[in-house]
């Protein structure tokens, strides 16, 4: 219990802090700002495609969205001048309920940007399995900073297992090899173990998750562009 009240702390000062910097920069600058990167976040599937499903019901889309809203707010709250796109910002998707036509769409998207994640729940027949994990090229090492990156945070927050960084050389994906920019297919976790299921649907979970994500993908911008 008081390891859970530590880290709800921590997220909240976290939050409170990226806030309040947030509201005193806007004081001292223009509310216009230059764009220095454009990222996109992918909620995977989405409308007609629920994705993967807990034995609660929950539905993998759903939690995707979630997240990757919270990733978004918190990139724009540590950098203003980090501009977010979005794949979909509700269930409702903007491409016809087609699964070829789905990849393409979220690729079109993808390309108007400088980084692209997608934010996706794992799923075995084991119930058994937990933990997270990436995919991104082979030879893409910006992904794989920020992957690591990632890992490094949510290993501070004690969040599941990590289950390492895979290369779609072994497992092809659309979304990541048809771009040209860094890409990261991340799988947050297994909706299909009920204990991991239920953590990602916590609010304080899946604010461990964004800031994990945002601030590793934040640094990393300003690694290349300052």
């Amino acid at each position: 219990m008081k390891k859970i009240l530590l880290i709800f702390i921590c997220i909240f000062s976290i939050g409170f802090v990226s806030s309040f910097g947030y509201m005193i920069s806007h004081l001292f600058t223009p509310v216009q700002q230059d764009i220095v990167a454009t990222v996109c976040i992918d909620p995977g599937h989405g409308g007609y495609d629920s994705g993967a499903i807990g034995n609660d019901g929950t539905y993998e889309k759903d939690i995707a969205l979630e997240v990757s809203l919270r990733i978004g707010s918190m990139i724009s709250k540590m950098d203003p001048s980090i501009q977010i796109i979005y794949t979909r910002q509700s269930d409702v998707i903007s491409w016809p309920e087609n699964e070829s036509e789905d990849l393409k769409a979220r690729v079109d998207i993808g390309q108007r940007a400088d980084f692209y994640i997608s934010i996706h729940c794992n799923s075995n027949e084991s119930t058994d399995m937990s933990g997270y994990c990436f995919y991104i090229k082979e030879t893409d090492t910006q992904s794989r900073r920020i992957c690591q990156s990632i890992s490094d945070h949510l290993k501070k927050f004690h969040y599941s297992s990590n289950n390492g960084i895979e290369s779609t050389n072994v497992q092809a994906l659309y979304v990541v090899d048809q771009l040209d920019i860094p890409s990261i297919l991340f799988e947050i976790g297994y909706i299909s173990n009920d204990n991991e299921c239920k953590k990602m649907q916590s609010w304080l979970i899946q604010n461990i998750i964004a800031y994990s994500t945002s601030k590793a993908i934040v640094d990393q911008i300003h690694k290349i562009y300052s």
